[in-house]
């Protein structure tokens, strides 16, 4: 016999089992449901995500489309809106600036080519010019190296010079230097000169003496030669020659180069009886013993110059041999050689020193200080203070030189 609590067990077990599939079966569709729910909420996160960027780039296009609308001046300031009156507008002002035919706008596209190519040419310019800038910064850091290399030169010289300028100081220096010791040299020399010197004017008033004592022996002698020097046949001023005839402008004289008479030379004329000068001549012409002569000058027209009156030569003597001496630093355009040999030509002797023998004592050109450019005077020489003392004739060159005709 079946006992009844034992199919109650049974029983029971059973909806303990099938109680606990089902709970498995309904945790495993739950797990499948979660495991589905976690892929479409990635999906939803994803598609969030992605709708999110799709924003963004429809803002930012908004944005681009707006700013080439505000550009453009297709739509209001903020790019709101496009307003049509504002595209007939702006097609119109480009249509009239770079002068496109209305006839064959249509579209926008028509008016962009033009502005286009504008942009194109525009940019062209620009690489050309940022070529050119290229090209200018080039020379400029070509030009930039030049003047480097230019400083480091220049630096150099300055060196240079700097070191030749120290040279040239040390060189200075040394020069200095060796003109202190030449200074110091001449500076002895000094000494040794002025006692010298010293020396020299003790020998020198000793001379003084010797030269008083000599002097007053001298003058004795000089009073004696002065008794002397009077019988002396000096230079009489009495006439040389007489005139043979007188023409107008011409007159002949009884002088010729046998009396030592030259070409050039020149004659007072004067009254045979009173002496009165009344003219002069000038020789032109000579023969052996009477020459020719023109009238130079005339003192008194109503006196004129006649047959028979006497001729007048300070420095020429037919008679006689003149003895002369000559001082100067040249004689015109002759040399003391020269003018020498001219006097001789004509009969007067020349000698070295002037003594009672000497008739006169010829001047020529006058000394020259050196150092001043000024005249000498004539008396500071030998020559010129013996003729004084001898009372021999001092004739200038330009007085002997017109009697002579030199």
């Amino acid at each position: 016999m079946i006992n009844p609590n034992r199919g109650a067990a049974q029983v029971s077990l059973m909806w303990v089992i099938a109680f606990a599939v089902i709970m498995l079966l309904s945790l495993g569709v739950a797990f499948l449901q979660n495991d589905q729910l976690t892929q479409l909420q990635q999906k939803h996160d994803n598609a969030v995500a992605e709708s999110e960027t799709l924003r963004g780039d429809l803002s930012a296009l908004r944005n681009t489309r707006s700013e080439d609308l505000q550009v453009l001046g297709f739509s209001d300031g903020e790019g709101k809106f496009v307003s049509k009156e504002a595209i007939d507008s702006q097609v119109k002002e480009y249509i009239d600036r770079f002068g496109l035919d209305s006839g064959t706008v249509k579209r926008i596209e028509d008016v962009a080519s033009p502005v286009f190519a504008k942009y194109e040419a525009v940019t062209g310019e620009r690489d050309a010019l940022q070529t050119e800038l290229g090209q200018l910064r080039a020379d400029l850091e070509s030009r930039k190296q030049a003047s480097t290399t230019a400083q480091k030169e220049r630096d150099f010289t300055i060196q240079n010079l700097r070191t030749e300028n120290e040279d040239m100081r040390n060189s200075k220096d040394n020069t200095i230097s060796d003109l202190e010791n030449q200074r110091d040299s001449l500076r002895d020399s000094l000494r040794e000169a002025q006692s010298e010197v010293t020396d020299l004017r003790d020998l020198l008033d000793q001379q003084s003496r010797d030269s008083e004592k000599a002097l007053a022996y001298l003058t004795q002698r000089n009073d004696i030669l002065g008794s002397r020097l009077n019988n002396v046949a000096r230079r009489a001023a009495t006439s040389d020659g007489t005139l043979l005839a007188v023409g107008p402008e011409n007159a002949w004289l009884d002088l010729g180069y046998a009396h030592r008479l030259a070409v050039g030379m020149e004659f007072d004329v004067h009254n045979a009886k009173s002496h009165r000068v009344k003219g002069r001549i000038r020789v032109v012409e000579v023969e052996e013993k009477k020459a020719r002569a023109s009238i130079i000058s005339v003192v008194d027209k109503y006196d004129p110059i006649r047959e028979n009156d006497v001729l007048v030569n300070d420095v020429f003597d037919p008679n006689r041999t003149l003895i002369v001496s000559l001082l100067g630093d040249g004689f015109g355009l002759y040399n003391q050689n020269d003018i020498r040999s001219k006097l001789e030509a004509i009969g007067i002797e020349v000698r070295e020193n002037v003594n009672i023998e000497t008739d006169f004592l010829l001047l020529g050109t006058a000394f020259f200080d050196e150092e001043t450019g000024e005249v000498l005077d004539w008396g500071a020489y030998d020559s010129h203070k013996a003729a004084t003392s001898l009372s021999v004739t001092v004739v200038p060159q330009r007085d002997w030189g017109q009697w002579l005709g030199i």
